[in-house]
């Protein structure tokens, strides 16, 4: 009917605070039990650790991939405001953007989930799947960032700030994987200085580290 107000249902509704309350308590379970299981869980480890029942955590996300997809996502939403953070713009690019390399793998040898999800899972379909589109995201933060850093005349206006920018953001997810695979992997410091020759190289920078105030 062309008068017909819409339904209740057919509009977006927020979460109740209690219910998301309850989905983040479920998401920390089955975080806790896919670390216990080195990358393998049940939901019925997930109900048992939340203490919920059995069949809760079916409600809230289907399906144990859907639950295995919302603690990727919460980890990735963890990794993306880490390296979003907002840093004083008035400084030199490369003393801004040492600091943003030096939080960013920080929180990646911090972070209890990342050896699991860019390490043993990381080649898996489910977590490449969600973690391209994440990947995305990061590389035009790079190119926006790194354009900056030209129009501010700290970086050469020559490169490429597209292909600078996906190849700095794939050689951080690739060295923060291989290092997470290691049998011992490398100090924080070391794959930083690493990482940040990287950088300096692919922007013509100097490969020395900045000084950070």
């Amino acid at each position: 009917m062309a008068n017909e107000l819409p339904t209740e249902s057919a509009r977006p509704k927020a979460r109740p605070a209690r219910s998301e309350a309850t989905r983040q308590r479920l998401v920390a379970a089955a975080a806790d039990a896919l670390l216990e299981g080195e990358g393998e869980f049940e939901m019925s480890q997930v109900a048992r650790r939340a203490r919920v029942s059995d069949g809760l955590p079916y409600h809230y996300f289907g399906s144990k991939a859907g639950a295995l997809s919302a603690v990727i996502d919460a980890f990735y939403d963890r990794y993306y405001a880490v390296v979003n953070q907002p840093l004083d713009g008035s400084r030199p690019w490369p003393e801004r953007e040492f600091e943003r390399l030096q939080s960013w793998l920080g929180f990646l040898y911090g972070e209890r989930l990342a050896p699991i999800v860019l390490g043993r899972m990381g080649r898996t379909v489910q977590v490449a799947g969600l973690e391209s589109a994440r990947q995305d995201q990061l590389i035009e933060l790079a190119r926006r960032n790194i354009e900056l850093g030209q129009r501010a005349g700290d970086i050469s206006e020559t490169i490429d700030a597209g292909i600078a920018a996906a190849a700095i953001i794939g050689a951080i997810r690739q060295a923060a994987s291989q290092a997470f695979q290691a049998p011992e992997p490398p100090a924080l410091a070391v794959l930083t200085a690493q990482l940040w020759g990287l950088i300096a190289g692919a922007l013509g920078l100097p490969t020395r580290e900045p000084l950070v105030r």
